[in-house]
């Protein structure tokens, strides 16, 4: 099911921030910078989130992630995921697992990111695999409210460059037909790229063109540990604004 937002019609812009790959139990998660965004999502009432997965490192022993290493245990980390986004409950657009999460979920059938979706109250906007969104605000020239589409997944694939995630997002986004906004994680990357896709307007004989966003959001960690043995190059930390 598509998940409908309709916002105030006399606003002109809204902000989208993607948070995915906070990794909170790892100790390299820059939990200051994490917090001063959430203060930066309350300071406009038109500043929107989508949880977009692996905000809980959620290290178990059948998984890569080191268990000796973590802050915090699985339990403790949905407490404080579920503790620091109170504040801003009212901004999800979204609730989308990722891989870190779907551990549990594979072993013991306890999946974090419902957990959290249902504590704050949002368990409606929670989507097991991907969501999309239709969100409407505002009026363009003829009055009309303006409704854009959104597609929200955690992603997959790995990537040293940016280029094999910019790649990877874009022939996916390609497969979505009135698409203007698509939306992953995983790679720990920022980036945004427009495109314009061709469209076939069979009732005017006309060739149109639709622009798309794709959007890759960043982690929130520093660089060492796994990055560091598999070679990888530090990416731009937070959240990548749309």
């Amino acid at each position: 099911m598509v998940i409908i937002w309709d916002k105030p019609s006399d606003w002109d812009t809204i902000e989208i921030y993607p948070l995915s790959d906070l990794h909170i139990g790892d100790p390299k998660t820059d939990i200051q910078a994490f917090r001063q965004f959430i203060k930066h999502i309350q300071a406009q009432p038109n500043r929107f989130l989508i949880y977009a997965g692996d905000n809980a490192n959620n290290a178990i022993k059948s998984s890569i992630s080191n268990v000796y290493n973590e802050t915090m245990t699985p339990r403790e980390q949905k407490k404080f995921l579920i503790k620091e986004l109170e504040p801003v409950k009212d901004r999800f657009l979204c609730f989308v697992p990722g891989n870190h999460e779907y551990r549990t979920a594979k072993d013991v059938d306890q999946c974090i990111v419902e957990d959290i979706a249902d504590m704050l109250g949002l368990s409606d906007y929670y989507r097991e695999d991907e969501a999309f969104i239709k969100l409407a605000f505002g009026k363009g020239a003829n009055g009309k409210r303006i409704a854009y589409t959104i597609y929200v997944i955690h992603g997959a694939g790995g990537g040293k460059r940016p280029g094999a995630a910019l790649n990877n997002i874009e022939f996916s986004s390609m497969a979505i037909d009135n698409l203007d906004i698509m939306i992953m994680g995983h790679v720990h990357k920022k980036i945004a790229h427009k495109y314009r896709k061709r469209v076939i307007d069979a009732r005017n004989n006309k060739i149109l063109y639709r622009v798309v966003l794709v959007v890759v959001s960043s982690s929130w960690t520093d660089f060492s540990g796994y990055a560091a043995r598999k070679m990888l190059i530090p990416g731009a930390k937070g959240a990548t604004p749309i």
